[in-house]
């Protein structure tokens, strides 16, 4: 069992800071539209808990990856799950070709960086 757990450890770290950046995105994103004291508040503390815990996993990250590794991962596919997930598919926010071609562009980066280690 701990073999399995050790080869899926850091995939499972690159999904969870995925989603804690999104998720902080999301905060932030909705914090700046919303129309009360309290809503902005309660978003903000959303957005900076999320971010906050994707720092702690982007340092347990760096227990076993170095750090050129980690930052592709983790600051690459973070623009790449920002720019899909948070701003097209939530937010509904216009894609154009170009910025398409360049989160591929990135993720195709990204692999390069990561085989090489």
């Amino acid at each position: 069992m701990s073999g399995l757990l050790h080869s899926v450890r850091i995939p499972l770290l690159v999904l969870l800071y995925q989603v804690l950046v999104v998720v902080a995105n999301i905060g932030f994103k909705r914090s700046a539209g919303s129309t009360t004291a309290t809503a902005f508040l309660a978003w903000q503390a959303l957005g900076n808990l999320a971010g906050f815990l994707s720092v702690l996993t982007y340092t347990a990250l760096l227990r076993w990856l170095p750090v050129h590794v980690a930052v592709g991962l983790t600051m690459g596919l973070g623009f790449a799950s920002v720019q899909v997930f948070t701003a097209w598919l939530i937010f509904h926010e216009p894609i154009g070709w170009s910025k398409w071609l360049g989160t591929v562009l990135v993720v195709l980066g990204i692999t390069l960086i990561a085989g090489g280690r």
